[in-house]
């Protein structure tokens, strides 16, 4: 993943996106609104590659919320080696009432 020098001594990035998956247990599509919050240690992420990372790996996936959340948190703490990461995805379209994870 490109990313760059925290020469700027960011402490805190909040970052959103949203995502559709396919849930394999209620067997109907749902929307991730993920809110990523990192603690950047060395590097901060180029924000283009989460995007491509969430396109490519997560979106149209058939994933429960946990596996979406905990893929996208494992990625980033791999890419980015951060201090700190909290990845939580707020689901109010599935086939259950609203439901919040975090990871």
């Amino acid at each position: 993943m490109p990313k760059f020098k925290n020469e700027y001594g960011v402490s805190k990035i909040k970052y959103t996106q949203k995502c559709r998956c396919f849930c394999p247990i209620g067997k109907a599509d749902y929307t991730n609104n993920f809110t990523v919050t990192i603690t950047p240690k060395k590097w901060i992420p180029d924000y283009c590659e989460i995007d491509e990372f969430i396109r490519e790996q997560l979106d149209g996936k058939s994933l429960v919320i946990e596996d979406a959340v905990c893929k996208l948190k494992q990625w980033l703490t791999g890419e980015i080696h951060p201090y700190w990461v909290e990845v939580e995805s707020d689901v109010t379209d599935g086939v259950h009432g609203h439901v919040t994870v975090t990871a």
